[in-house]
């Protein structure tokens, strides 16, 4: 039986993919599993065929049903690793804050991942969800597991991958179909942040009410680009 850590990942290195089921159904699957094969292929790592992974996820989603789940999946060096847990939905908006050292992102959906999950516990212990990222020209990248959106000047913007972020498979469809901007975010430009969201594939896209002490906005500009994120981050069926 495969090992594994406390976070649920293997004790080894490789790629993974984290994806939300919806009554059996998995949401934006096909894009996860480009971005796992381009990984992949930049990294040196092998993984199985399009029909294994599927038959494998088809198993292990008619195991564990759950009507909301996340499956992961784990790629490495004679690893392969498909798991689906309960995903219990936030429907609170989140509180984030700074973290004070400047972390060095990947392109790369990478484990192990318990540095991450550091910077997320030591947020919480201060009463936060997540905290948010800079690099070392104090930009503005991604929070511990998600990435960022702000509205700035009447824009929806979301900072470039050269900054040094993870591509996220929703931060892609907010760019690709919901009209949101890339450019760099500095630090400095932190009040004039007027709404904010978190965006993941589990999130999917969760409103933020607090940076810090600096209480945000979530109004009708926040509901009607979290209702368009939505529209496009429906649940298809795998078989």
């Amino acid at each position: 039986m495969l090992e594994l850590d406390k976070y649920g990942f293997p004790r080894t290195s490789g790629i993974f993919e984290t994806i939300k089921s919806v009554d059996g159904k998995l949401v934006s699957l096909n894009r996860h599993m480009r971005r796992a094969a381009d990984s992949a292929r930049q990294l040196g790592i092998s993984i199985p065929g399009e029909e294994m992974i599927r038959k494998q996820i088809i198993d292990e989603l008619s195991k564990n049903p759950y009507a909301i789940g996340k499956l992961r999946i784990c790629f490495g060096n004679n690893v392969f690793s498909v798991t689906h847990e309960e995903y219990q939905e936030r429907t609170e908006p989140a509180r984030v804050n700074f973290f004070s050292e400047t972390v060095i992102g990947s392109q790369h959906k990478q484990f192990p991942y318990s540095s991450r999950f550091s910077i997320l516990e030591a947020a919480r212990d201060e009463g936060f969800d997540d905290s948010i990222l800079f690099n070392s020209k104090n930009e503005i990248t991604e929070s511990a597991v998600a990435n960022l959106l702000f509205l700035i000047d009447g824009d929806w913007i979301t900072p470039p991958i050269t900054a040094g972020l993870l591509p996220g498979v929703v931060r892609a469809i907010a760019i690709e179909e919901c009209s949101v901007k890339v450019r760099p975010i500095h630090i400095s430009e932190i009040p004039d942040i007027e709404s904010a969201f978190l965006l993941s594939s589990l999130r999917i896209a969760q409103p933020v009410s607090h940076i810090g002490d600096m209480k945000v906005k979530i109004g009708e500009s926040s509901l009607d680009l979290q209702a368009r994120i939505n529209a496009s981050s429906q649940p298809v069926s795998v078989g």
